[in-house]
């Protein structure tokens, strides 16, 4: 039986070297007062805000800038930064930096329209509202190739007071406008853009394999993992290559489209708890994860497996089916080493006690699509695995 598919995107895309320029036109379409939110000061030393600020003052914008949003933006963030948005009275969000800078910026625009803290709308038992109210347009800017925020209809918030590390999730969330320059991400340091990549490249693998999928994803998700093979490493060890800079933002973009709307799987499901925890940066640690759970799904998705090799450029004329998905694992793994990214997270001091509870937390939409039914033995043993213990 054909099923039925559905496919979200952000209202206008805009790609390119320098296309940064045309934030002032953009905005001005969208409102006349932004809220500018950033994160813990990159954009502003190097020089990126100044020609932002230039642009919507060219434009006649007014704008109130809120700064300093953490890796992880709490809910605190998110109700403090909606506060100001309405005392200012800003009609626009515009938000510029990393994943975390976009999540912040998308859940802004969202509270302002709609009632109460963002923590009612999270995904947790109990609370999960659904938001009456479309929110005020939002712009992303990103400035990193990894987490793919610009695309998605998610934000993911910390929830300090439950420990927890959950999604806001709804079709108003995707941004009004995507604004993608890889001239932006030309001063990122190797080990970010190496994180990054990891990141992206594991929201284009999982969506391709999970049990949602479709085929407008599955060309975009192939698509990208081709990029990200070709490109990840000269990222990271050329970081001016404006080339591979480009292919790993369209990469980025893409994961984005691709998660959004195939959603993720059991490296995803586990990173976030690993994330709270301690505090491993997202893209890290689904890295680490993502060798091991593709292995660990190898039996129900060899073919997609193998074709992952071949969109990485692996010659797999002579191998058997089998064989050719094993070899997507190792090059996955080959590529994250030149990287410069550890192939597994002993360092962050994971204690095997701690292994029950991670499981349990790991539960979920993203895990509910995972190709393979895991079991919380299955999750133990992949993080026995992932932290180097086993």
């Amino acid at each position: 039986m054909i099923k039925v598919g559905e496919f979200y995107a952000p209202g206008k895309i805009i790609f390119g070297p320098g296309s940064l320029n045309q934030i002032g036109l953009e905005a001005k379409r969208l409102g006349n007062k932004v809220l500018v939110v950033l994160g813990k000061g990159s954009i502003r030393k190097s020089g990126i805000l100044d020609r932002l600020t230039h642009l919507l003052k060219e434009n006649e914008l007014e704008y109130t800038i809120y700064e300093n949003i953490p890796s992880d933006p709490t809910v605190e963030t998110i109700d403090k930064g909606t506060i100001l948005t309405k005392k200012e009275k800003c009609n626009l969000v515009i938000a510029m930096g990393g994943g975390s800078v976009l999540d912040a910026g998308k859940a802004i625009s969202a509270m302002v329209t709609n009632e109460g803290s963002v923590a009612d709308y999270q995904e947790i038992e109990g609370k999960g509202k659904k938001f009456q109210h479309k929110t005020i347009p939002f712009i992303a800017i990103p400035t990193t190739s990894g987490t793919g925020s610009e695309a998605t209809k998610n934000s993911v918030i910390t929830n300090t007071e439950l420990g927890l590390k959950k999604s806001i999730r709804d079709p108003w969330l995707i941004p009004e406008v995507t604004l993608v320059d890889p001239e932006l991400t030309l001063s990122l340091p190797p080990h970010i853009t190496a994180i990054c990549g990891g990141d992206a490249l594991t929201q284009c693998i999982e969506p391709y394999l999970g049990k949602k999928i479709q085929e407008i994803t599955d060309v975009l998700a192939l698509h990208a993992i081709e990029l990200i093979g070709k490109s990840l490493v000269r990222a990271v060890k050329e970081g001016n290559n404006l080339e591979a800079r480009k292919d790993m933002a369209m990469a980025a973009l893409l994961s984005g489209l691709c998660l959004s709307n195939s959603g993720l799987g059991a490296a995803h499901a586990l990173s976030h708890p690993l994330g709270v925890h301690y505090k491993i940066p997202h893209g890290l640690s689904c890295a680490a994860l993502l060798p091991y759970v593709m292995e660990f799904n190898l039996p129900v998705v060899t073919k997609k497996l193998a074709k992952i090799a071949q969109a990485l450029g692996e010659d797999i004329s002579l191998l058997s089916e089998t064989e050719a998905a094993q070899r997507a694992v190792e090059k996955i793994k080959e590529i994250f080493s030149q990287a410069g990214i550890k192939e597994n997270l002993s360092e962050w001091g994971i204690k095997e006690e701690d292994f029950s509870q991670l499981a349990k937390e790991a539960k979920g939409g993203s895990l509910n699509n995972n190709p393979r039914e895991t079991s919380e033995a299955d999750l133990i043993e992949l993080l026995y695995k992932t932290t180097g213990l086993h």
